[in-house]
């Protein structure tokens, strides 16, 4: 009986340290400072590479709205394969449309409380234009990963961002698994900068970023 019971309680421990343990995950906190414009608000700031990650985008809503001849928001992420809404809550008709390689397309003229929609596919970035309007401009940040956040009026990200999956209905994504990457920023009127940082097993990293105007680069080489 002895020898039965020492034989069971090993083949307890072996299946233990068998077993899969919780998993590891943390995050990537930050604030950025800018040379040469009023704001640091509106900056995309992105891992370059990161793991597969499992994003259910069944119901998610991405809108891109037209107020007082205003796109908003002026800078809006979204994964490849998300549809935007572009509504017209102006009082006057809109034409959005755009050049961009990543995503031509043209809504043409459509009066004030229409809703057009258009699908993303692919991964880059959308200058977003107004043919009626010249002075509206605004960009779509197609990603690879879900990994990637926008700053405040402050400057301050986090990744992932919480209050951004909460805003536009992402569910199934985790935190950062544990690991060695590249964070990268983009602005329309900054220099691109590209800093590595490593995400803990559990908890989050700060990092800060120092970006002046310039020519930014490509999201994606």
């Amino acid at each position: 009986m002895k020898r039965y019971f020492i034989t069971i309680t090993l083949l307890i421990a072996l299946l233990a340290l068998c077993l899969p343990g919780p998993a590891m995950a943390g995050g990537i906190s930050g604030t950025v400072k800018v040379k040469g414009l009023r704001s640091p608000a509106n900056i995309l700031v992105y891992l370059t590479k990161a793991p597969p990650a499992f994003v259910d985008l069944s119901k998610t809503k991405f809108v891109m709205d037209q107020q007082n001849l205003t796109f908003i928001p002026h800078i809006l992420p979204i994964p490849v394969g998300a549809t935007i809404q572009f509504p017209n809550n102006d009082k006057v008709d809109h034409n959005v449309f755009s050049l961009s390689r990543t995503r031509p397309f043209n809504l043409g003229s459509y009066e004030p409380g229409e809703v057009k929609t258009v699908l993303f596919d692919k991964p880059g970035i959308v200058e977003v234009r107004c043919d009626v309007h010249a002075e509206m401009a605004a960009y779509i940040m197609v990603m690879k990963n879900p990994y990637f956040a926008v700053t405040d009026a402050k400057g301050r990200f986090e990744i992932p961002d919480a209050n951004y999956l909460k805003e536009y209905g992402f569910s199934g994504l985790t935190d950062i698994p544990p690991g060695k990457y590249f964070v990268k920023t983009r602005h329309e009127k900054l220099k691109t900068i590209k800093q590595a940082v490593v995400v803990p097993n559990a908890g989050t990293i700060s990092i800060q970023l120092e970006l002046s105007r310039g020519t930014p680069g490509v999201l994606y080489k």
